[in-house]
């Protein structure tokens, strides 16, 4: 089964935690960690912690105007009601499948960007101006990480293939694999994994056959 997103939003309801971050004048808009939940479900616990390449499409309810820029903890901030976009709606399509009621979604970076090339961009700004703020794997957010994978029953990782991206996923592998075994589906070059979201609807149903498979033979992250 394959549902639609019309589908899908009668039965989960979104969130995230947005934020801007202001380097060297230039402004970004960001996402520390989105939130999965299925309506009606009463549950503190997370059944899959995500971990992707940086924030899609997703943007607060409210719009994203009043979003402040950071000036303290990111984890502090307050979580708002979302809207979904595609990769969020595979996960929920394997969230129907697991039976779970929740998921989180952390990345490699917060910096919301809608093209890879954007992407490379932020990235290559942020080291030059030694500015690590956007990344839940830097040292100073450790705690904030600490505290998300420690409350998930699985990890798993989804942040693809590209070769560019085989630093920050080699740092963020390492880091994760201390704290629990990270899933999901490997490509051919370690440790990189293919991304929820496809595009084609034969490999998304593909990756959730895949994925279901794993984590039905996978036990608790302990």
């Amino acid at each position: 089964m394959f549902q639609s997103a019309k589908e899908l939003e009668t039965i989960f309801l979104t969130e995230g935690v947005f934020y801007r971050l202001l380097t060297n004048n230039v402004s970004h808009f960001c996402r520390s960690v989105a939130y999965i939940r299925r309506k009606g479900s009463f549950t503190d616990g997370t059944d899959a912690l995500f971990v992707l390449l940086n924030p899609g499409k997703s943007l607060p309810v409210d719009g994203e105007d009043a979003i402040p820029f950071l000036t303290g903890e990111v984890d502090i901030l307050p979580i708002l009601p979302a809207t979904p976009d595609n990769t969020m709606f595979q996960l929920m399509r394997l969230m129907e499948r697991m039976e779970w009621n929740q998921v989180q979604i952390i990345n490699l970076t917060d910096l919301r960007t809608g093209k890879f090339n954007e992407y490379l961009d932020g990235q290559k700004l942020m080291r030059t101006h030694r500015d690590s703020r956007h990344s839940i794997f830097s040292i100073d957010r450790y705690p904030e990480l600490l505290d998300i994978v420690e409350g998930a029953d699985h990890i798993i990782a989804g942040w693809g293939t590209k070769q560019e991206i085989t630093g920050a996923a080699e740092e963020a592998y390492t880091v994760l694999s201390e704290l629990g075994e990270v899933t999901g589906i490997p490509y051919n070059k370690q440790p990189l994994y293919y991304h929820p979201f496809p595009w084609l609807r034969t490999k998304c149903i593909k990756w959730l056959d895949d994925m279901e498979e794993q984590l039905k033979g996978a036990t608790k992250v302990v």
